[in-house]
């Protein structure tokens, strides 16, 4: 766990993990995110212990999940890729690097 590293969530009893490929047993995936059920997550926060600011870990922690989320669409076939081809993350705004699969 010295490598771990979070950001807050809503629910207290968790928290955002920012470590791109975690092997902690804390972590747990849930959909493109990783959450963190550690006893004592609220201590790897990033900007607790100034590795990152507030805003900086809300930017990776979404990174990351944009990146596993397109490592995910990459495995699937054409078919389940149009299925898969959201055009904005939950909360409205346009996925970045969205761009129809077959235009790439």
């Amino acid at each position: 766990m010295n490598n771990c590293i979070t950001r807050h969530l809503l629910p207290s009893e968790t928290s955002g993990c920012l470590v791109e490929n975690p092997s902690c047993s804390h972590a747990h995936k849930f959909g493109f995110s990783i959450i963190c059920c550690h006893p004592d997550h609220m201590k790897f926060h990033a900007d607790v212990d100034g590795t990152l600011t507030k805003d900086a870990a809300f930017d990776r922690y979404n990174m990351l999940r944009q990146k596993r989320r397109e490592e995910f669409t990459a495995s699937l076939d054409e078919n389940s890729r149009n299925y898969f081809n959201l055009q904005t993350d939950f909360f409205g705004l346009p996925l970045s690097s969205h761009m129809p699969f077959d235009q790439q």
